[in-house]
């Protein structure tokens, strides 16, 4: 086999593998070799004692430029071959380094897909408790305030302690003077006789005050009352009573704006809160009770049935993020038969008790996939089946939301 040095540089810019690389370089180092020991064997080596010198000088004159020729090009191509190799490490280096990166992404990208998963869990179950917390926080905030029995308790707005002394003959109305009563009170204004009548200004010896229209010695007509405490009621009056429409304001900011009926919130009235929280419906008796729609500051709302200041009947829940119930509530959590559906196109058809899927329902999944069976705290319990997109249909038994087997064992 002959092999110039040309021939092998073509071969070893063709990225022919290693193994192939080093076969043509050992047989290009072996065909130079034997050319050179040809080259020896052609030259005529005087042996004659006669006159040696010359021709064995000659011989090796014409035979080291030759060696040295050589020498140096297989020097190149080992350099050239060590810079291959070099190469080639570095390119599988780089490969390696880009499958552990491809892998780190994938490895990273996984972690995060979990990772917003239980972030989405985790939103999903603090907001279903601070729905929780809201809907307990009207039976303490609410402008409920039992008025009445605050009036009460400071003896407002009762006869029997004013002890007038005025000549009840007087039928005339006319304005007096501030007059003050044995309790300590004051009052202002208008009079008919020995009772108040039209308008006048009463004060109370704790600071309470009432300003507005009177008739008979009680507070009736448009008036407003200012609390001890900062409140304020500005409305109708009856009986010495809140009865008609007014406003209630609290001194943190919750207002209501409705109808009362003795000191009550009674009939339609809004009510609001001071994080931007409103119901809008029935009241009876100082209590939300009736068909009303309450809204909460993040967009979620509920519309339906209250009774005794909780969410009692049919209504619909719907969720900032999507989510919503629609079905029987009882003490504001779902209780009987409803239909809860997510955002991604799932929901599911059944019976709750407290908040948690119990009885039988059906689950569906957006693929066509359906469970039908029974359930128990939230999770599949009992007999069910599978009913696949196809139209195959699995049948087995669950425990505490794991399928088990005809010998009772988890699966």
């Amino acid at each position: 086999m002959k092999i110039n040095f040309y021939e092998f540089h073509q071969i070893y810019h063709q990225k022919n593998e290693n193994i192939q690389l080093f076969v043509y370089l050992n047989n290009f180092i072996w065909d130079q070799t034997v050319q050179i020991v040809l080259n020896v064997k052609k030259i005529n080596w005087n042996r004659s004692m006669k006159s040696p010198l010359p021709r064995n000088q000659k011989a090796i004159k014409q035979l080291f430029p030759l060696i040295l020729n050589y020498l140096i090009k297989i020097i190149a191509i080992f350099t050239k071959f060590i810079r291959f190799q070099l190469q080639q490490q570095k390119s599988i280096q780089s490969f390696d380094e880009t499958q552990k990166q491809s892998q780190k992404q994938l490895l990273l990208s996984k972690m995060a897909i979990v990772i917003q998963k239980q972030w989405k869990g985790y939103k999903a179950r603090k907001t279903y408790l601070q729905t929780k917390q809201c809907l307990k926080k009207p039976q303490n905030d609410q402008a409920t305030i039992d008025s009445k029995s605050k009036r009460n308790i400071q003896k407002y707005f009762i006869q029997e302690e004013y002890g007038l002394k005025i000549n009840p003959e007087q039928l005339q109305r006319e304005f007096r003077s501030k007059y003050e009563f044995i309790s300590g009170s004051t009052y202002e204004g208008e009079w008919l006789g020995d009772k108040r009548d039209g308008y006048g200004i009463q004060i109370w010896e704790d600071g309470a005050k009432y300003i507005g229209q009177w008739k008979n010695n009680q507070a009736c007509g448009q008036g407003t009352f200012y609390h001890v405490d900062g409140d304020i009621y500005e409305g109708q009056w009856e009986y010495d009573r809140a009865n008609g429409f007014g406003i209630y304001r609290q001194s943190n900011g919750v207002m209501y704006q409705g109808y009362w009926k003795d000191d009550y919130q009674h009939g339609q009235g809004q009510e609001k809160w001071i994080d931007n929280s409103i119901y809008e419906g029935d009241y009876f008796q100082g209590k939300k009770q009736g068909r009303g729609i309450y809204k909460w500051p993040d967009g979620s709302y509920f519309e339906g049935e209250w009774f005794d200041n909780k969410i009692n009947g049919y209504g619909e829940y719907i969720w900032a993020d999507g989510r919503k119930y629609k079905g029987i509530w009882k003490d504001n959590k779902m209780h009987g038969y409803g239909i809860y559906q997510w955002s991604d196109g799932r929901s599911y058809h059944g019976e709750y008790v407290n908040d948690k899927k119990q009885g039988k329902g059906k689950y569906y999944w957006p693929d066509g996939k359906i469970f039908e069976g029974e359930w128990y705290e939230g999770k599949q319990n009992g007999r069910g089946k599978y009913l696949m997109a196809d139209g195959k249909v699995k049948f087995g038994f669950w425990e505490n939301g794991k399928r088990i087997n005809i010998e009772g064992q988890l699966e």
